[in-house]
């Protein structure tokens, strides 16, 4: 257990027992100090003999507990001695012995106190070495640990992490840190960070060639416990089968493989192994009888699960003493949604609020009508989500039992409190795997207060109802993508923590630099060293990224809610322009409509149907072969008469769309919806796309970058490189760059480098080439520039890195820039959106692979309406028309499979609408001389 640990420590503690009587103030007497202390380690090395030759030998093992019971006696008096005599140094080290030997006893508040006075003593005694400090303060965080004080644990963790990070190997017993902090990161949901410490455990275990195969069994248990939460059930499974044969933490393993098949919903397998399970003197025991409650449910044997259920109780006050721990708010948050199913609603939702109470510390209202307002502590972030959102659909059941309001609107605050807790979450969590996951959870819940809020305004017409509808639609849309954007803009505008971003950004290189590398890997030895790297450099980002948000400064405005409300969107608004934000779920389509005057609603059912023609629309689309023709005019009217129709007389009197849609939506280029007139939408409005109003940015010009940059690297001839990567010449590219005027870069002048150089130095960007889109790995995506080296492409995590916070718009005339792996509620994760990540706010991009000339025949039009003032999306609506109306394109090159694939994303740009003196100046000279004609002649 803690044998290597007490051996180093004593044999250091030797080494500095005469140092120690070097600070004996007048009176002390030094040789019976002496005395006492080898007295004291006398018993100590005994116990720890007594202790090696134990093993299962419960006589030895008690043997060498009374012996250590004796050493504490006497390290307890050598304190004694020590303080009143003002001896710090000793005083020190027999504290930290006498922590050692009471943790060791389980007495966990004499260990505590000893460790905390040692660490204060510690202060006073700048010649004794910070590694000293480092096991006090790792078991006084574990301690706190114990006692379900995550906070005070943390920090006790963190601060024995900084002391670790001060010598360049590993201090003993390392790797129980990682473990430790891997648990902390386990419990908050970051599941990303609790496998990067996880594995550190087993690396520095490893590494110290420590035979304690039990802890190395352990930590891959905790590996195997996040893979569950992500739901990889057969790599979870994999891992406990191949320590199985070990024959230890059998009944963990076992209690484990059960929860695998209750996840699966095989609850009689799951007894099958929750039987096998035997604890004994283990609190872990509360969550087997937990496990096995839910499993008796899932078979409707409700005696059972109620005596499990009771007898996780009868557990619980046995080990936690009624302090809050997770378990039981896990019981009571199970317990209530029994209720729910036998109707009995009051019930459930005081057994909610009990449950919310143990899984935030801070929080202990039992009134229902009250939720945790603030988050900044650290607790069961899931666990606190889901019983918030099982609580608020509670109360909405009882509103439909009796149709009191008053119900709906604490159903409401309880979501509100559930997606603020969210939010707050998101920010704390240090890499975006670990959002998208937390954005997975969210978006299970998502329509759901949005109903409640359109319920209340249709009940009570009050607007602030539907103005919290609006705001929970974009609290959830590209939540991921507008706080990464929120972080640039930030840290582009402070200087106070320039040298941690600068680290920030040379971090994240290496990291997407490694993984780049270890996706093209196939040698086992290499892979397992490339991502040991990328392991722990994910570990100091995490630790730097924590830093930066220590900073007050910094924090208040990183946690700030960038969405705008309703009144400051209608500000920007011009009169002929509208917003429509759409929501989308199983069973129904809503559209938020924002124009200047007035803000409005539609709401619609939807079936399967829906969703298969959204399907066949795309095909039709992207179906770009001369040998057939278009066939998507049925379904797109059938897509107009559901998606435009319904409210399009409120939209009489405007030409110009903003679209932020939701979900399948994505696929959608809304300009190819055909009316029953057979007018294309594009003929009508002119329309862009927002992922989320969080990312409409203010009127800020500074910063701007002028000027055109191109590239076309296949201008003149194709290539294939040695993986099989065929790029085929793109002539008329050459052709839809050559009339720019600015830099222009084509064929071996195309390169990567070059790219690099002039990002972010130009106001626009034009690509005109060849990438790739990967749906299985979205970061594999990739943008290909000339292959005069081997690093010819550019792929989506390098585009994140870049800083583009100075470009205006990129235009990425390359097919399927726009299409990439649908996120539920964050969208496509195209390589459009690795752009807006990176800074540009406006982005012309394609969702699939189009004809070269008519593409090229939009761009040349595009830039031609730009440059003489038209804003992103006019100009890019006209240039299809011109398309349209054009004698060069082919009739048979003008459906929309041919020009729709190109779609404008970005801010919308009010028009000026402030009078033309100069027009009126003219009317006024005009009138006044025809008056003055007028008045001669009479």
């Amino acid at each position: 257990m803690l044998e290597m640990a007490k051996i180093i420590f004593s044999i250091i503690l030797v080494g500095f027992f005469l140092l120690c009587f070097s600070q004996n103030k007048e009176g002390n007497d030094p040789v019976l100090l002496k005395k006492a202390y080898g007295e004291a380690e006398k018993n100590f090395q005994q116990a720890e003999r007594l202790s090696l030759k134990a093993g299962d030998n419960e006589q030895l093992q008690a043997a060498a507990d009374e012996v250590y019971a004796r050493a504490l006696i006497s390290f307890n008096n050598l304190i004694g001695a020590t303080e009143k005599t003002g001896n710090d140094s000793l005083c020190f080290f027999a504290r930290c012995r006498a922590g050692l030997i009471s943790y060791y006893l389980n007495d966990a508040d004499n260990a505590r106190k000893n460790y905390l006075s040692a660490i204060a003593l510690k202060q006073k005694l700048p010649f004794v070495a910070d590694s000293f400090l480092f096991i006090p303060l790792l078991y006084t965080g574990s301690i706190y640990y114990s006692q379900n004080q995550v906070d005070s644990a943390l920090s006790f963790y963190k601060k024995a992490e900084a002391v670790k990070d001060l010598y360049g190997k590993p201090l003993n017993e390392s790797e129980r840190l990682y473990n430790r902090l891997g648990v902390i990161y386990y419990e908050n949901g970051n599941y990303r960070q609790a496998r990067n410490y996880f594995e550190k455990a087993i690396a520095v275990l490893n590494a110290s060639n420590q035979t304690n195969k039990g802890l190395l069994i352990n930590y891959k248990i905790n590996i195997a416990s996040i893979l569950i939460k992500l739901e990889d059930f057969s790599e979870a499974k994999a891992v406990y089968e191949s320590i199985l044969p070990y024959n230890m933490f059998t009944d963990e393993i076992n209690h484990n493989l059960g929860i695998i098949s209750q996840q699966l919903g095989d609850y009689s397998n799951a007894i099958r192994y929750f039987e096998k399970v035997n604890y004994s003197g283990n609190k872990k025991i509360i969550d087997l009888h937990y496990n096995l409650a839910i499993a008796w449910s899932g078979l409707h044997q409700k005696d059972s699960s109620e005596y499990h259920l009771q007898e996780a109780l009868a557990e619980n006050i046995k080990w936690n003493s009624h302090r809050k721990n997770i378990p039981f708010g896990l019981i009571l948050s199970f317990m209530a949604g029994e209720r729910v199913k036998e109707k009995k609603h009051n019930e459930a939702i005081q057994l909610y609020q009990q449950a919310i109470m143990q899984f935030d510390a801070g929080f202990n209202e039992t009134d229902i009508s009250k939720n945790p307002e603030e988050f900044t502590g650290v607790f069961s972030y899931i666990n606190l989500f889901n019983t918030l959102v099982a609580k608020a659909d509670a109360l909405e059941l009882s509103y439909q039992e009796n149709t009191d309001t008053k119900f709906l609107e604490l159903s409401l605050a309880a979501y509100r409190s559930a997606f603020t807790l969210a939010d707050y979450v998101e920010k704390t969590y240090d890499s975006d795997e670990a959002r998208l996951f937390l954005g997975k959870i969210k978006h299970n819940a998502h329509s759901k207060p949005i109903d409640v809020s359109l319920l209340l305004y249709e009940l009570t017409q009050k607007q602030e109802y539907l103005e919290a509808a609006y705001q929970f639609d974009q609290q959830n849309k590209a939540s991921v993508l507008s706080l990464n954007v929120q972080e640039n803009k930030l840290k582009s505008n402070s200087g106070n923590n320039k040298n941690l971003f600068e680290k920030e950004a040379a971090l994240k290189s290496a990291i997407t630099r490694l993984l780049l590398r270890s996706a093209q890997l196939t040698d086992t030895l290499q892979l397992q060293s490339l991502n040991a790297s990328i392991r722990d450099y994910e570990i100091q980002l995490g630790k730097l990224q924590q830093k930066m948000n220590d900073d007050p400064a910094y924090r208040g405005k990183y946690f700030s809610s960038q969405i705008p409300a309703i009144n400051d969107l209608q500000k920007k608004l011009d009169n002929t322009s509208c917003l429509l934000s759409w929501h989308l779920s199983a069973k129904e389509i809503v559209v938020f409509i924002v124009t200047r005057n007035k803000f409005d609603y539609y709401r619609s059912p939807v079936d399967s149907v829906f969703f298969k023609t959204i399907d066949s629309f795309k095909v039709s689309l992207q179906n770009v072969s001369s040998e057939q023709r278009y066939t998507g005019a049925a379904v797109s009217l059938a897509l107009y008469k559901t998606l435009i129709k319904p409210f399009e007389n409120k939209l009489s009197q405007i030409n110009r769309l903003v679209i932020i849609p939701d979900d399948e939506l994505n696929y959608l280029p809304f300009e190819a919806i055909r009316d029953e007139k057979g007018r294309y939408l594009v003929e009508k409005y002119s329309i862009q796309y927002q992922y989320s109003t969080a990312l409409e940015e203010k009127d800020d010009k500074l910063n701007k970058a002028a000027g055109i940059v191109a590239f076309a690297p296949f201008a003149s001839r194709g290539y294939q490189d040695s993986s099989g990567t065929r790029l085929s010449v793109l002539p008329a590219s050459g052709e839809e760059t050559s009339t720019l005027i600015g830099k222009i870069f084509t064929d071996s002048t195309a390169i990567k480098n070059n790219f690099l150089l002039s990002a972010n130095h130009y106001g626009i960007i034009h690509l005109a080439t060849h990438a790739s889109v990967n749906n299985e790995m979205p970061s594999q995506s990739f943008i290909a520039f000339y292959p005069g080296t081997s690093d010819y492409k550019l792929y989506a995590q390098e585009i994140y890195n870049l800083h583009l916070d100075s470009t205006q718009l990129i235009i990425l005339s390359a097919c399927e820039t726009g299409a990439g792996q649908l996120i539920k509620g964050e969208g496509l994760m195209s390589l459009s959106r690795a752009f807006a990540y990176a800074g540009c706010p406006n982005i012309i991009t394609s969702l699939w692979k189009a004809e070269d000339k008519t593409t090229a025949f939009i761009t040349r039009k595009l830039h031609h309406y730009l440059n003489i003032g038209f804003s992103n999306d006019k100009a890019l609506q006209q240039a299809k028309l011109d398309m349209l109306k054009s004698d060069e394109i082919d009739p048979r090159f003008k459906t929309p499979n041919y020009w729709a694939h190109l779609l404008f994303i970005g801010n919308y740009e009010p028009r000026d609408e402030s009078p033309d003196w100069w027009w009126i100046a003219i009317c006024f000279i005009t009138v006044a001389i025809i008056y003055l004609l007028f008045k001669r002649k009479t």
